[in-house]
């Protein structure tokens, strides 16, 4: 018959609200020591949307933030991997890779005053497995907001051993010192109006140059006193900001390449690959290349951005975006 096994999966998370996770346990499926290393499981994640949140919350609010799905499977990917997988405690778990997408932009509109419910369905494979202990977790989503669905998705996490997770670090680190030191002196923000937001201090994007032949180039950096912790426990610039810088680059690229009114779009799909890690203190540019205008099954007038990321000279993000205009 199968069963549920359900457990509230640590602390608040940092875009606000706590996660609970839900085992969909199956007749078949061995639940040991060993894990679930031997085949597919079935878990559901819920958890409330940023509403009233300093950063995810802040602007028109039109839309609730579609990288808010990544975030809760990027939070609970490690979690899985060592509670239900044998992964061992001193591993590491990274993304590098996730997709997520939405054919309707409207099941995405955020209604009323209160918190919507994220229920995300999981499908989690281990792969690349040695003596019963997976290197790669492999995840197939899909989303529902307050019981209407609403996109999905894709996810993938390797968990690196203490030493190459050191030594990663190190080449990173190297690399950035390498690099000519930072200009002296600051660039200013843009308005918050043309990345969708309200408050300047939630403007990571700067000095824009551009568009030219629909390219869009800017300095990111984090305003003193942003909200949400700019580091992570590694030390490394956490995934959220780098969403965020995604997100504020793409509104501002179709905004003035295409007369995009920000305050009315959202992201309705994303594609992301991590490929290095992105460290404090040194200088960080996104680059922006907007495609053709085109419509959605709605009529809506959407527009494909590609992404680059980019830290001493050397890609640590790439992504495509696909950006909708709301009626």
């Amino acid at each position: 018959m199968g069963g549920d096994e359900g457990l509230p999966v640590g602390a608040p998370a940092p875009r606000g609200g706590t996660l609970r996770l839900v085992h969909r346990l199956r007749s078949w499926e061995p639940v040991g020591p060993a894990g679930l290393a031997d085949g597919e499981a079935e878990f559901v994640l819920t958890g409330e949307l940023p509403h009233a949140h300093p950063v995810f919350g802040d602007g028109p609010h039109r839309f609730h933030d579609l990288q808010a799905g990544a975030e809760m499977v990027r939070e609970i990917g490690e979690f899985l991997g060592q509670s239900h997988f044998g992964v061992p405690a001193n591993r590491t778990g990274i993304f590098y890779r996730f997709t997520v997408a939405a054919p309707d932009i409207s099941a995405w509109r955020a209604h009323g005053a209160g918190p919507a419910l994220l229920t995300t369905l999981l499908r989690v494979r281990p792969d690349k497995v040695i003596d019963g202990v997976p290197r790669a977790l492999e995840f197939r989503t899909e989303l529902q907001i307050d019981d209407v669905p609403c996109g999905a998705g894709t996810a993938n996490v390797v968990f690196l051993p203490p030493v190459v997770h050191r030594n990663h670090q190190v080449l990173s680190r190297a690399a950035v010192r390498a690099a000519p030191p930072r200009a002296a002196g600051s660039r200013q923000p843009v308005d918050p109006a043309e990345v969708g937001r309200t408050a300047p201090g939630n403007v990571l994007v700067h000095g824009p140059a551009g568009p030219a032949h629909g390219r869009l180039s800017v300095e990111v950096a984090v305003p003193a006193g942003w909200p949400l912790a700019p580091v992570t426990e590694h030390g490394h610039v956490p995934a959220a900001l780098q969403l965020e810088a995604l997100r504020q680059t793409a509104l501002l690229g179709v905004g003035r390449a295409h007369r995009f009114a920000p305050e009315r779009c959202a992201l309705s799909s994303l594609e992301v690959h991590f490929r290095g890690y992105v460290e404090p203190g040194a200088a960080l540019r996104c680059a922006a290349v907007a495609g053709r205008c085109g419509q959605d099954a709605q009529g809506r007038r959407q527009v494909p951005v590609t992404l680059t990321l980019a830290q001493a000279g050397r890609a640590v993000l790439e992504a495509v975006a696909t950006v909708t205009e709301d009626f």
